[in-house]
């Protein structure tokens, strides 16, 4: 059993889970289902589907660019196609506004940094970005899974407020 389920999708799943922001992503996932969110459940899924795929793809797509040159543009292209999705969501009502619009303010520098990595390393064979590479990329992601929770936040706080207005109103014979 145990030679079963170290080489099978099993494994892979605990090892895609290992990685935090997709476990936390999926995590929201499950808290908005079952609060029956649609608009930030929709939010959640996305961001759990583009982490999965990128923990999948991340390795076979550095060991297809020897010359690290691609891989910046994949995953600039990732984060653009990540802000075009949220964006139009948030047009057709799919999605909070609010949520859709700090998700967009959040992920913007990863693609410009995606790209500025390429052409201060690799075309100009510089290292200004990487400091800025290996702090803000983290931030990025920490942020857009943080978004994930913002509705919770949100519904939490309605909830304390519909309490005590409720606690107040019963304390002054309303």
């Amino acid at each position: 059993m145990v030679e079963y389920l170290e080489g099978t999708v099993f494994t892979d799943l605990l090892v895609l889970l290992g990685d935090y922001f997709t476990l936390f992503s999926v995590l929201a996932v499950v808290i908005f289902y079952l609060l029956n969110d649609k608009l930030a459940l929709r939010y959640s899924v996305l961001c759990a589907v583009f982490y999965i795929v990128g923990n999948y793809t991340h390795n076979p797509v550095k060991a297809f660019d020897d010359d690290e040159v691609y891989r910046y543009i994949i995953w600039a292209l990732n984060d653009i196609v990540f802000i075009a999705i949220v964006a139009y969501w948030a047009i057709k009502d799919k999605m909070y506004m609010w949520q859709s619009v700090l998700v967009q303010l959040v992920v913007l520098p990863a693609p410009l940094l995606q790209l500025f990595r390429l052409v201060d390393r690799h075309l100009m064979d510089l290292s200004y970005s990487t400091y800025l590479y290996k702090t803000i990329l983290p931030f990025v992601n920490f942020s857009a899974v943080a978004l994930c929770f913002a509705p919770l936040i949100l519904y939490v706080g309605r909830g304390i407020q519909k309490y005590t207005d409720e606690s107040r109103g019963k304390k002054e014979g309303i």
